[in-house]
């Protein structure tokens, strides 16, 4: 898949390619029951321009990390944060598509997904990825979730961008539904949103001369600006996990 430059100058110099923050991913992680000192082997899926992947090694000090994404660009970026972080010995990195992760089943303790689950759907990432868990494992995975009733132009604005978004009670049912025990959720700050917009906004200015980049620009300011007016009605919420032996 060729992605247009300007899709890349548009995130350009952002930590994340979502709304988050080290401290939130920490808060998350900080509620799994485990010691943070044992040996585990993490899955990080769409792994991005690889903050999150790096985190997760930093706080599990003697686990592996495999981190992947779909485009060899965010690979590249994991990679360089991999050296700067001499970290090669248990951090590695792949270029794959998370409809089919090249893994064998049971491989992993922990499999992680930050803001990207939407892209398969919430609900086929659960089923699709838990095979790669090992008995007693652990998933995380972050989606955008409705906090209370929402606006009608948060609900039209999210219809025509990702449809199983969906209350916390009904994503902790679908987790349920799938044969995972629920275990807690932490939701994405709205200072989190707010840094991460004005980054983004910041890059989108320098692209207003891209006339090819106009309906892609066009389409990130009116989610910018519906988040702005609707910032009560939804937020990125992380789920845990645990799998359950049958």
């Amino acid at each position: 898949m060729e992605i247009p430059l300007y899709f890349y100058m548009a995130y350009r110099n952002l930590d994340r390619l979502s709304p988050g923050s080290e401290d939130t991913t920490l808060k998350t992680l900080d509620k799994l029951d485990l010691n943070p000192d044992d040996e585990f082997n993490i899955l990080d899926i769409a792994c991005g321009v690889g903050t999150s992947t790096i985190l997760l090694a930093n706080y599990f000090k003697n686990s592996t990390i495999e981190g992947f994404d779909l485009f060899k660009h965010y690979k590249e970026s994991l990679d360089e944060k991999i050296k700067e972080n001499n970290l090669s010995d248990r951090v590695f990195s792949y270029q794959m598509d998370m409809k089919d992760p090249d893994f064998a089943n049971e491989e992993f303790d922990i499999v992680f997904c930050e803001a990207s689950i939407e892209i398969i759907g919430f609900k086929r990432g659960l089923k699709e990825w838990k095979r790669l868990l090992k008995p007693d494992g652990y998933m995380v995975v972050s989606d955008v979730s409705w906090l209370e009733n929402p606006s009608s132009e948060s609900r039209k604005f999210w219809k025509n961008t990702y449809s199983e978004i969906d209350t916390i009670k009904n994503k902790v049912q679908q987790i349920k539904n799938e044969g995972f025990e629920f275990i807690n959720y932490v939701i994405v700050p709205k200072k989190d949103w707010n840094d991460y917009y004005n980054k983004l906004e910041k890059n989108l200015n320098k692209l207003n001369s891209d006339k090819s980049a106009k309906d892609f620009i066009s389409q990130l300011r009116k989610e910018i600006q519906t988040y702005r007016q609707n910032s009560d009605d939804y937020s990125y919420v992380f789920y845990l996990m645990k799998m359950v032996e049958k």
